[in-house]
């Protein structure tokens, strides 16, 4: 993943659990980028060097030793050395590249083990992170509360869907719109909204199970659009510029679309 934050900064992570920072090695300055590509060009290319110093910071520790690969990375939106990882045995931890060698933040947010296949950190609430799993749920974290006293007790998601019935393959949230999702799997697209509430306070109540979570099969009111069609979808994004148009790649070819009721 590429820091939003940090210019030429790359993490890469790998199936034995190592994660690495890359650094350009003559650090790109946002001013030359703006140069570069604003009215007034610049005599040299910004991105003309290739070099990169790579720094071995993190190797597989914890309790997934086992199974240790990392299956996804993402930069903080706001924090220049914090950077997020899923991984597999269940595992979501928080990083920053200040302290190398540990992680800040550890927790097995799937009790059963399930592997965490995706993570988005949202860019307009920093503090809002979501996961999704090999066990077709996907879940939104509030990290002010994600470390929890006791390290044997996993934090309470904001909210978690297990409505899906395939491994989640992508997640990313909308660039302008705070509460709104974009979640795929195997069999489609789909796109929620957070900020919608259940009408219905005796169906709420019925919906939830005891540690809070949607109950399986359920559909949840938070759900908007479903994009169906598509064989084994395996990455979802949002376009940056034009709104609310949706970009997926899977095995039947591409996709582009503006959901209807958006």
């Amino acid at each position: 993943d590429w820091s939003r934050v940090t210019p030429g900064r790359l993490a890469t992570a790998d199936c034995d659990g190592n994660i690495h920072v890359w650094n350009a090695t003559h650090p790109v300055a946002p001013n030359d980028i703006v140069a570069k590509y604003g009215k007034k060009k610049m005599q040299h290319d910004p991105w003309g060097n290739s070099s990169f110093t790579v720094k071995p910071t993190y190797s597989a520790h914890g309790d997934n030793l086992d199974n240790p690969s990392v299956e996804d990375l993402q930069w903080s939106p706001t924090e220049a050395t914090v950077l997020a990882s899923a991984e597999c045995g269940g595992y979501v931890r928080i990083y920053d590249i200040r302290c190398p060698n540990k992680a800040m933040i550890s927790n097995k947010v799937h009790a059963s083990g399930a592997d965490v296949n995706v993570i988005g950190w949202n860019r307009l609430v920093g503090n809002l992170l979501a996961s999704g799993g090999d066990d077709g749920s996907f879940s939104v974290w509030d990290l002010r509360s994600f470390q929890t006293p006791d390290p044997s007790v996993a934090p309470k998601p904001l909210a978690r869907f297990q409505s899906h019935r395939s491994p989640i393959t992508s997640l990313e949230w909308h660039p302008t719109d705070e509460s709104m999702i974009a979640v795929s799997d195997d069999h489609g697209t789909y796109v929620y909204d957070l900020s919608i509430e259940e009408d219905d306070p005796d169906r709420a109540g019925k919906s939830e199970g005891e540690d809070g979570a949607e109950v399986e099969g359920e559909i949840p009111p938070q759900l908007l659009f479903v994009h169906s069609g598509s064989e084994m979808t395996k990455e979802v994004r949002w376009h940056p510029q034009i709104p609310s148009c949706v970009a997926t790649t899977s095995l039947s070819g591409f996709s582009v679309f503006i959901p209807s009721n958006l």
